[in-house]
């Protein structure tokens, strides 16, 4: 059974090492021994301890010399039960110098092994067998020279006395895979890198747990250094755990003090002899820069370079954050290479970037640079990535992109002058652009000519921009939906020459073709325009909006709302007119022959081919004016028209009107005076062209208060009848001349008799002077002339008077 079973040692914990011997607390088990009984262990001797030379790496050398011995009490095992025991002894010593030379291979092996012999007394069910010899070998973890060492925490918190380097303070975790466990106590190292030595650091109070993780706490101080080799050893090291990069140092032992006072030699052999291997890496990445600034971020786009657009920036300012707290004064940055990003997709390097010394600012740790301008060009697979960064800049409030790199630096530093590699590794937000809410404003619109298929007016668009972007994009054409009178359409093309939106406000030029596809919904506009409305309208871009492809994705996303104003004031297309008739005209022919002068407000030539319109007196119809006839009314000014005809009606009611209502109260006319009517008018017209050439439209005006002058005679001249006006001195009698026959054509509804009386009243015409007379005569004359309607009218005034 005992020849049968192993021995495997769970934890022995080394504690207060003397020369020649250590106390040692020991956790062990038997294996093999049925659990089905109880059984003892006597030891009758002290358990001989041999190492196995050699066997840490295998092969063994067939040495076994004894490096000491144990006392162990009885070991008690219960039925149904492990044969566990746990027990504090003393470990002599047999050789100070052999078990230090066995003490270094525990501490750098990975593994050693041990034989441990004893005689021993074992009793079960009942029975003792004495004198038994037990001889098991076992194998056992080293501690692997502190394998897999971590950093907790590494502080520099200051310049050490006399500028002699540093004070470093590092925290450090130790897996201990091995049972072996030691109180060390004070233990010095010298800390080196590949070749520079950097310093001693000492742990206090070191207590090696078996099987535990052990958390040491080291102080010293790195020195300042001078050799070139060495600088450049601690640079690389410095810029490595900013990167979070790590750099092997190594930790040699010098000294070990169990109690802090004295040394014991052969823990002295085993320290001196281990070297750890120290990963100097932050344990959280570090964040090196906080923050960067822009001031503003030029992007510029050109149609033979979709994918390398042409950037500038006046100042890219870093705030960063160093881990250190000892002086570092940066001297000089240069070679920074700058990576954009967005979403985690590097988009493009910038290699161009300068440091600004004068504006940078280190006390207060922030690198400045100036990106001169530069072409930065996209990376093939990050196109697409690269255009949902355009879109996110253009459509949203806030854009983030990441910049990643880094730029190389001299420092002087309290370790000595180091060239660090200062990395970039952070995102930052932008304010976008975000189109969607912006309200563009379109102003100085000014009519610059026409073609048969559109009208060109200049405009200017202002497009705010609160973004630090500046993004020149181009030539662009956009386009315009509006709506006039409950309609909404497509009114036509923005063309802005060179799309540039630089941070704040931005008036473009721009060129307006004005084309609706809709001929009632461009009149309607047309005509809202002039009379100074202003309309609700979306600009809007496709993918053809612009020659630059890379461009395409936001043109198609773009979509802004704003107003289109119209002409401010609005005009009065109709100024005046004027005419010169006679009462006799009036009832011979029911016209009235003008000329109306007309305000052009475009400033190129308007040519007008129609001209329809209803003519009112204070409500009353007065007569309709239906013009075909082309004649152009010259740019930004007024032209008289042609001599057009307004047709009044030819009715009993119509003269009455005259007579009784608006003749007396416009009784100017007699030699002349301006009368005020009101119009609606329908004009059709071409811009900037005849017909062919000039691009045609309607509008419906309306125009109130137009001063027309009037001369109308009081004379019945036209009507045919022959007779002599009395003067004064005449009295009342007048010569009556015989009647013509087309005179009496023209009253062919009159009755003879009537007609005689006709003639007889038109041989009495008053004197013009007296006006109540007057009118009183020219109304017997209208009722002579429709006497069915004038015995039908009992109040004698006809019916709009009556109205």
């Amino acid at each position: 059974m005992i020849n049968g079973s192993t021995m495997n040692i769970i934890q022995m914990n080394m504690t207060n090492p003397q020369e020649t011997s250590v106390q040692v607390s020991v956790q062990a088990a038997i294996e093999g021994i049925p659990s089905l009984f109880a059984a003892t262990v006597e030891f009758l001797e002290p358990a001989q301890v041999f190492w196995v030379r050699g066997g840490e790496s295998g092969s063994g050398s067939g040495q076994t010399p004894k490096v000491g011995q144990m006392s162990l009490g009885v070991i008690e095992k219960k039925a149904f039960a492990k044969a566990e025991f746990t027990q504090a002894t003393t470990f002599q010593i047999a050789d100070p110098v052999l078990f230090g030379e066995f003490a270094k291979v525990m501490m750098a092996a990975d593994t050693f092994i041990w034989n441990i012999k004893a005689t021993i007394n074992v009793s079960v069910i009942g029975r003792t067998i004495k004198g038994l010899t037990m001889d098991k070998s076992l194998t056992l973890s080293g501690l692997s020279n502190f394998a897999n060492l971590k950093i907790l925490a590494f502080d520099i918190p200051s310049d050490a006395p006399n500028n002699t380097g540093a004070l470093a303070s590092i925290q450090v975790s130790i897996p201990n895979s091995s049972p072996i466990g030691i109180s060390l106590g004070t233990m010095e190292l010298d800390m080196k890198l590949k070749t520079a030595y950097l310093g001693r650091i000492t742990a206090r109070d070191v207590k090696l747990i078996g099987g535990q993780e052990t958390i040491l706490h080291l102080e010293g101080t790195i020195l300042r250094q001078t050799d070139p080799i060495a600088l450049q050893e601690l640079s690389s090291m410095v810029s490595n755990y900013l990167a979070n990069i790590p750099t092997t140092a190594y930790g040699q032992g010098v000294s070990v003090l169990p109690d802090g006072v004295r040394s014991v030699s052969w823990m002295t052999t085993a320290i001196t002899s281990t070297k750890m291997s120290i990963p100097l890496l932050p344990p959280k990445p570090l964040n090196f820069i906080k923050q960067i600034d822009i001031a503003g971020l030029n992007l510029k786009m050109t149609p033979d370079q979709p994918w390398a657009p042409i950037v500038a920036s006046p100042s890219i300012s870093a705030a960063f954050q160093l881990p250190f707290n000892m002086t570092l004064n940066i001297t000089n940055i240069y070679e920074p290479l700058l990576t954009l990003g967005y979403k985690n997709t590097p988009i493009a390097d910038i290699t161009t970037a300068v440091w600004n010394q004068t504006s940078s600012d280190m006390a207060h740790n922030n690198i400045s640079f100036t990106l001169p301008t530069s072409s930065m060009p996209i990376f093939p697979q990050a196109r697409d990535a690269f255009a949902d960064f355009l879109i996110a800049v253009t459509q949203k409030d806030s854009a983030t992109f990441d910049v990643l790199g880094h730029a190389k630096s001299s420092a002087a530093t309290a370790l000595g002058n180091v060239n660090i590699t200062v990395p970039f590794n952070t995102s930052m937000e932008l304010q976008g652009i975000n189109f969607g809410k912006m309200k563009p404003e379109l102003n100085g619109i000014v009519v610059a000519g026409s073609t048969v298929d559109y009208v060109i007016l200049n405009a200017t668009v202002n497009i705010p921009n609160p973004s630090i972007f500046t993004v020149e994009a181009g030539p662009a054409t956009l386009h315009i939906i509006a709506s006039v009178n409950n309609m909404t359409a497509y009114i036509g093309d923005v063309l802005i020459p060179n799309l540039r939106l630089a941070p704040g406000g931005n008036p473009l030029q721009a060129q307006v073709h004005f084309m609706p596809k809709d001929p009632v919904f461009r009149d309607a506009f047309f005509t809202q325009y002039i009379k100074g409305a202003n309309f609700a309208a979306s600009i809007y871009g496709d993918a053809s909006s612009s020659p630059i492809v890379s461009l395409a994705p936001i043109m198609e996303n773009l979509k802004m709302s704003s107003v289109v104003p119209g002409m401010n004031p609005p005009p009065k297309l109709i100024i005046g007119g004027g005419g010169n008739t006679s009462v006799g005209q009036f009832l011979s022919t029911n016209e009235v022959m003008l000329q109306v002068q007309i305000l052009n407000p475009l400033p190129v030539t308007l040519w007008i081919h129609r001209l329809s319109a209803d003519v009112f007196w204070q409500t009353y119809p007065f007569g309709s004016i239906n013009v075909v006839q082309t004649f152009p009314i010259k740019p930004s000014g007024v032209d008289t028209s042609p001599m057009v005809k307004v047709q009044i009606a030819s009715s009993y009611d119509f003269w009455m009107f005259m007579i009784t209502r608006f003749i007396p109260a416009n009784l100017g006319v007699i030699t002349g005076a301006m009368v005020y009517v009101d119009l609606t008018a329908k004009i059709i017209a071409t811009v900037d062209g005849n017909k062919g050439t000039g691009y045609e439209a309607g509008i419906t005006y309306a125009q109130d208060q137009v001063g027309v002058f009037l001369k109308i005679e009081f004379s019945l001249a036209g009507l045919g009848f022959g007779f002599k006006k009395r003067s004064v001195d005449q009295g009342l009698e007048a010569e009556a001349v015989e009647v013509s026959s087309s005179s009496r054509s023209l009253f062919g509804g009159i009755s003879d008799r009537d007609m005689v009386l006709m003639e007889e009243h038109l041989a009495l015409e008053p004197v013009r002077e007296d006006s109540t007379a007057y009118l009183a005569w020219l109304k017997r004359a209208v009722e002579l002339s429709y006497p069915e309607e004038a015995a039908q009218d009992v109040h004698g005034m006809g019916a709009w008077a009556r109205t």
